[in-house]
């Protein structure tokens, strides 16, 4: 197959035939391309999605196509496509397996509902590793939860509470699976990945990039490139990301107050932590509480 050319890449919005209320879709990918000649796109050719498309192999082997560049995968692999992302199946390829389409509000609300966070997964598959290959236990763990997930999904009803525990459950064995993964061939991917432990260490305290540059022995410009290079975002809104993530988990989940949370991630004056909180989530903390802490 040759590399697809991403030039005016369709855009694909989260939808499904059963409940677009329940967030989650799992679909068995024979069934995909059976359907395939219905569909407005052609899978086989870029196209941008607006939702968090998992694909999880079962059997087979292969090629998939995100950015404009080739990952391989096998019986046992995870391939995690994040919106606003590209990717194209090889019509060469049918292996078995489910696509697990999910939309970012329920992706989001599963790392504030948690309290294991999904920082490292989310990014790590930004930083050129958007493929897990997953251990046996893990392969089977993963089987049996997704088994699940599908029919906890499949009536016309659509069991939404079971559903989404079970998907974050396999959220939390990928994201600790992944955590423990070592790359083949280190690189800047290691560097990045670097970068992410340190902010998942330091969050609560630290918010400026110098700092982290510091630890790392380099200076703001050339971590900020990295950043670029890996995941598409700078580091300063990496570490953002993970401050309002925290927000968010402590405000819902942990029933903190807007003060507390506001001290709890070293904000001197709870008035500073409202902007910060506004100016990237758009509302304020105490909107966000009062709306159940529903991302």
């Amino acid at each position: 197959m040759p590399n697809p050319q991403a030039q005016s890449v369709p855009e694909v919005n989260y939808r499904t035939g059963v409940d677009d209320d329940l967030g989650i879709e799992v679909l068995d990918l024979a069934l995909f391309r059976a359907r395939q000649p219905h569909y407005s796109i052609n899978p086989f050719r870029p196209h941008r999605v607006r939702y968090f498309c998992l694909l999880y192999i079962r059997k087979g082997q292969g090629q998939h196509w995100i950015e404009g560049k080739r990952y391989r995968y096998r019986a046992g692999s995870v391939l995690i496509i994040q919106p606003q992302q590209s990717h194209a199946f090889d019509p060469k390829d049918q292996p078995e397996g489910e696509m697990i389409n999910v939309t970012p509000a329920l992706f989001s609300s599963c790392s504030v509902n948690t309290r294991d966070s999904h920082f490292v997964l989310l990014h790590r598959s930004l930083s050129g590793s958007p493929v897990l290959h997953l251990p046996e236990r893990l392969n089977q763990s993963s089987r049996a939860l997704l088994h699940e997930l599908k029919q906890a999904g499949s009536d016309s009803q659509g069991d939404a509470a079971l559903a989404q525990v079970l998907f974050y459950a396999w959220m939390i064995k990928l994201a600790r699976f992944s955590g423990q993964e070592e790359d083949d061939d280190g690189r800047p991917v290691a560097r990045f990945e670097r970068f992410l432990q340190l902010v998942e260490s330091h969050y609560e305290s630290v918010r400026e990039v110098s700092q982290y540059a510091d630890w790392m022995h380099t200076n703001y410009k050339t971590l900020n490139l990295l950043c670029k290079r890996c995941s598409g975002r700078t580091a300063k809104q990496l570490i953002d990301w993970r401050v309002v993530e925290a927000s968010r988990r402590k405000l819902a989940l942990e029933g903190k107050t807007v003060q507390q949370t506001a001290a709890e991630l070293s904000f001197d004056d709870p008035h500073v932590f409202n902007k910060y909180f506004k100016r990237l989530t758009d509302e304020t903390p105490s909107a966000f509480k009062r709306r159940g802490g529903v991302a």
